[in-house]
C-alpha cells in the first residue's frame, strides 16, 4: 500500500534502477521520467505511431539491454488504450531478457464505448517480469485520499516498501479503511461516473473536430484528449491565451518530443483534461 499511484511508481522504479539503466518510456508521456532521473537512469523516450499506438519496432531496438519499460494504460495523455494484441506482441520481444515492465493501470476502469481492456496482469508473458502500479484516485474520486498499491514479484516487494517506508511512511489507517468500502463497493461507485466521464469526453471529441485548425483522436479512455492545432504558436503561449478565456489546458511540450513541434510539421499538441471536471 503506498500513499497514491505516484508513490508507488516512485518507490518502484528507484527500487529496480541503478543509475545508469535505461528505461524505455513510449511517448508522449508525462510523470515517468522525473522518476528514472531521480533513480539516476536514463529516461528512453520512444515515439508511439501516429495514432498513438505502440511502435513495435521501434520499441524492439530500444530494449536492447534496457533495464525497464514503462507502461500507463489507458494512456495519459492521449486515452489510447492499448490492446491484448499489443501487449502479447511486447512480451514477445521481452522474451529471453531481464527487462521488468512497470505497469500504471490507473485509468483501467475509465474504458469507453465497449473497448476491451486487457491488463498486464493477464498477459502470461509479462507476469513473471511485471511490477503493478495502481490508485484509488481515478476509478473511485479518492485524489486527496492518496492511496494506491503495488503489486510486483516476491522479491522486488521487499525493497519496494523500503523505499516507500523511508520516503512516505505508513498509509494512515482510516484511509485503508475507506480504500476496503471503495473496492467492495466498486461497480456501484465507478458506474454513474464512468457514464458521465463518456459524455464529457464526446462533447470534446465534438467540439475539437468541429475546430478547422485542430485535431485530435478520439480518446478510448482515461479523461484525456491530445489535441494538435495548426499555428506557430508555442504550445505554452497556447495554453496562457486558452487560460486567459477560461479554458484550461496543458502544453503538448511537457510531455516529451511527441508534444514539440518539428520542423515542417502541426504545432505541438496541447492536452486538454475537460472530461475531467
Amino acid at each position: 500500500m503506498t500513499h497514491g499511484g505516484a508513490a508507488a511508481i516512485n518507490a518502484a522504479v528507484l527500487a529496480a534502477v541503478n543509475p545508469g539503466d535505461r528505461v524505455v518510456i513510449p511517448e508522449p508521456t508525462y510523470l515517468y521520467p522525473d522518476a528514472v532521473r531521480l533513480a539516476g537512469g536514463e529516461p528512453v523516450l520512444v515515439p508511439t505511431t501516429s495514432d498513438h499506438r505502440l511502435d513495435l519496432d521501434a520499441l524492439a531496438d530500444a530494449l536492447r539491454g534496457a533495464r525497464m519499460i514503462v507502461l500507463c494504460n489507458p494512456v495519459n495523455p492521449t486515452g489510447t488504450v492499448f490492446n491484448g494484441d499489443e501487449l502479447g506482441a511486447l512480451g514477445a520481444l521481452l522474451d529471453g531478457t531481464d527487462v521488468l515492465v512497470l505497469a500504471d493501470e490507473a485509468y483501467a476502469e475509465i474504458v469507453y464505448d465497449g473497448v476491451p481492456f486487457t491488463s498486464a496482469l493477464a498477459v502470461e508473458s509479462l507476469r513473471e517480469r511485471l511490477i503493478y502500479c495502481q490508485t484509488l484516485s481515478k476509478t473511485y474520486a479518492m485524489t486527496g485520499w492518496r492511496v494506491g498499491y503495488v503489486v510486483a514479484p516476491v522479491e522486488m516487494t521487499a525493497p519496494i516498501r523500503h523505499v516507500h517506508r523511508t520516503f512516505n511512511s505508513a498509509l494512515n489507517a482510516a484511509a485503508q479503511r475507506a480504500a476496503i468500502t471503495a473496492l467492495r463497493l466498486g461497480p456501484e461507485l465507478a458506474a454513474p461516473m464512468l457514464r458521465a466521464y463518456q459524455e464529457r469526453r464526446d462533447l470534446v471529441a465534438k467540439r475539437l473536430a468541429e475546430m478547422d485548425e485542430v485535431e485530435a483522436i478520439k480518446p478510448e479512455g482515461a479523461f484525456y484528449a491530445f489535441a494538435r492545432y495548426r499555428c506557430a504558436l508555442r504550445s505554452e503561449d497556447v495554453v496562457q491565451r486558452l487560460l486567459a478565456g477560461g479554458v484550461a489546458v496543458r502544453a503538448g511540450s511537457e510531455y516529451g518530443p511527441s508534444g514539440k513541434a518539428t520542423s515542417g510539421s502541426p504545432s505541438p499538441p496541447t492536452s486538454i483534461r475537460s472530461t475531467k471536471d
